[in-house]
């Protein structure tokens, strides 16, 4: 059936792709060799010109209080927030060890197994056009030193147990829940709606504040943690809502009100930023 509507029957998959000759071998380029492409266009440029768009997007503005955003701001910079969320996106672009970061180890270690068959990185010259000439061009990808070291630590090879990305904040409002595994989840009442048990499970969506408040509060995140532990489902999927343990709370010297400030300025993240004022 299947084949009867395919619109592409000589490429793997239902898209068109420009195949490198190592498929199905994956390399740090590719995860399995292949290349969307459309006929008549460079290889790859479809995907190019997908993330030149994706780069012009932001999301709607959540309507947050001026005086809160700029106070939370402050609160930002106070908890040490921008070590790692720095630049315009929020974001330094480092994998960080699944160790330092504390969270369920699964997901950073899935890509382990692939280091067997593992090719080195190659690309087709950008200038490749689509359908392949015979003898396409093959690039080599040079990848050496802390850049090889990140790319292993975010696949989880060469030795290593895994990491993640430091993600950027832009678009918070609309991306609950949080964290790699989506554990920390609170619905709009938050004290019975906890964990993905608590919302998600019961189709109700999680509150944007006050799950970024279990992210920083370490007294609502143990109860989501709980929650999540609870639960068969969650505990099969490897959903727990731990890690990530850098606090802007009591216990960090930062007041409810300085919390909640801080909320209300990553609720407000909607485009990239400008760098934080110098006292």
């Amino acid at each position: 059936m299947l084949r009867s509507v395919d619109p592409t029957p000589a490429s793997p998959g239902l898209n068109s792709y420009a195949v490198l000759p190592t498929y199905p071998a994956t390399n740090y380029v590719t995860d399995n060799g292949l290349f969307t492409s459309v006929p008549g266009e460079p290889v790859n440029h479809a995907n190019n010109a997908m993330s030149a768009f994706q780069n012009l997007l932001h999301p709607p503005a959540s309507g947050q209080d001026a005086d809160k955003v700029r106070a939370g701001r402050a609160v930002f910079e106070k908890a040490g927030c921008g070590a790692c969320h720095s630049g315009p996106a929020l974001t330094n672009h480092r994998i960080i060890p699944e160790a330092e970061i504390g969270t369920e180890p699964t997901r950073a270690r899935a890509g382990a197994k692939m280091e067997a068959r593992l090719s080195p990185p190659t690309m087709f010259a950008v200038d490749t056009p689509f359908p392949l000439p015979d003898r396409p061009a093959i690039r080599p990808v040079p990848l050496a030193g802390e850049a090889l070291a990140q790319v292993r630590l975010a696949w989880g090879q060469g030795g290593t147990e895994g990491g993640y990305k430091v993600p950027n904040l832009v678009g918070l409002a609309w991306t609950a829940p949080y964290l790699h595994d989506s554990g920390v989840a609170v619905g709009p009442d938050a004290a019975n709606q906890l964990g993905v048990p608590g919302t998600l499970y019961r189709g109700v969506a999680p509150d944007p504040a006050n799950s970024l408040r279990a992210l920083v509060d370490r007294d609502l995140r143990a109860k989501v943690v709980a929650a999540n532990a609870a639960s068969d489902t969650a505990r099969i999927a490897r959903v727990t809502g731990k890690g990530h343990a850098f606090w802007a709370d009591a216990g960090s010297g930062v007041s409810p009100d300085e919390q909640t400030a801080l909320i209300a300025y990553l609720l407000s993240v909607d485009r990239l930023t400008e760098p934080a004022a110098t006292p």
